[in-house]
């Protein structure tokens, strides 16, 4: 539509003009400096290019000659040829097309700085909707990472709250923990012996795997003894030939100065509730239990020791137990006469706790292995009851 009035208005413009030059015999104003249609024409250019130039210059150059054929009549042909006839069509022509070359020029680098405009725009929408969904991705991530933070926090804190009286609570417990943590259908624990042969030590849920058996029965066994931990997920993009009713869902090794002692499973499990988490709490279940066993290992040997260097080490582990899952643990110091009867220790403290006595200083030091205050307070207040005890110093790390 705004073409075709372009053309009218050019029509009309020049109409305009001829008219005018018929009624006051301006002869196609071939007199006039400057000439009315070429300013016409050298707007037309400026404005609207030149197509429009070239259809307002015929229009123009028509009547321009019409004029004179009009004002001349017969006589047309002695002055169409002249200088001043012929001056008016070369120099209308020559500065409407310079004009309106340039001015297209100057239009269609601009179209393109347009249209690079409106791509560069669609890229920009295109980037921000990229950067909302990595955005929106990453929000979920950071949430996910809170909840995972949350999840390792809060099963830490109720490795603090387990209690234990005897070696024997630390599998009970700790099967009771990873069971109710990752809603596992079955969890397990075994322990290893010399000859490679895998032992039941405790089981919650329904029985998958036998109670022994040798530990290259298992792939997935095998795996973790090698990396530490190992999931069931890699099996199923193996090309070999596997027996799934020996292998758990997941396990991870339970060991102690490079040797393998035994080893936490979830022989059954929902697989929507297998996560990356469920592989951290077996982790840090197994290295709990590593640092419990080496201690129930060496209290079974002997509760009460006089070797400094055997109640150093077992101190070392209650240390970094605490500095790691922050397990509280208590320590008295007391001093003792000649004549007491160190066994008597024994009835004050559990089975799992741990003693030291320096026959050259006849001191004791007590080591109550998962111990907060209110558990130092009643050993104690049991210890003081003894005459020929005299407590030096009590502290508990919680």
């Amino acid at each position: 539509m705004k073409k075709y009035s372009n053309y009218i208005e050019i029509i009309l413009l020049n109409s305009l003009l001829f008219t005018f030059d018929i009624i006051f015999k301006y002869y196609g104003y071939v007199l006039s400096y400057p000439n009315p249609y070429c300013i016409l024409n050298i707007y037309i250019s400026i404005r609207h290019g030149l197509d429009m130039f070239f259809f307002s210059s015929t229009f123009s150059l028509f009547f321009y000659f019409l004029s004179l054929y009009i004002h001349y009549n017969i006589n047309i042909f002695t002055v169409i040829f002249t200088w001043p006839v012929l001056r008016f069509p070369i120099v209308l022509l020559s500065m409407g097309f310079i004009t309106g070359f340039f001015r297209d020029s100057y239009v269609q680098k601009i179209n393109e700085q347009k249209t690079q405009i409106n791509l560069l725009n669609e890229k920009i929408k295109a980037l921000e909707k990229t950067i909302e969904k990595y955005k929106l991705l990453t929000n979920d991530l950071q949430n996910k990472l809170l909840l995972e933070n949350k999840g390792v926090s809060l099963f830490v804190d109720r490795l603090k709250e387990i209690e234990f009286n005897n070696p024997e609570d630390i599998f009970n417990e700790a099967v009771e923990l990873i069971y109710d943590f990752v809603s596992a259908i079955t969890v397990s624990i075994y322990t290893l012996s010399k000859n490679n042969f895998l032992r039941l030590k405790v089981r919650k849920g329904p029985q998958i795997l036998p109670n022994s058996f040798p530990i290259e029965k298992s792939k997935i066994i095998s795996m973790a003894n090698d990396l530490g931990f190992a999931s069931v997920s890699v099996l199923y993009i193996s090309d070999e030939n596997v027996d799934f009713s020996m292998e758990p869902i997941m396990a991870t090794k339970i060991s102690q100065r490079n040797k393998t002692i035994g080893f936490v499973l979830i022989e059954n499990m929902d697989p929507e509730k297998i996560n990356k988490n469920t592989e951290t709490y077996l982790k840090l279940l197994s290295d709990w239990l590593s640092n419990l066993l080496y201690v129930s290992i060496e209290l079974e040997k002997q509760t009460i020791t006089t070797d400094i260097e055997k109640f150093k080490a077992v101190f070392e582990k209650i240390d970094e137990r605490f500095k790691r899952f922050k397990i509280p643990y208590s320590l008295i110091e007391a001093s003792i006469t000649k004549d007491f009867d160190i066994s008597k220790i024994r009835k004050y403290i559990r089975e799992t706790d741990f003693v030291f006595y320096n026959p050259l200083q006849n001191k004791l030091s007590i080591l109550l292995t998962s111990c907060n205050s209110q558990g130092l307070n009643r050993v104690l207040n049991k210890i003081k009851t003894e005459r020929k005890l005299n407590i030096l110093e009590a502290y508990t790390k919680e």
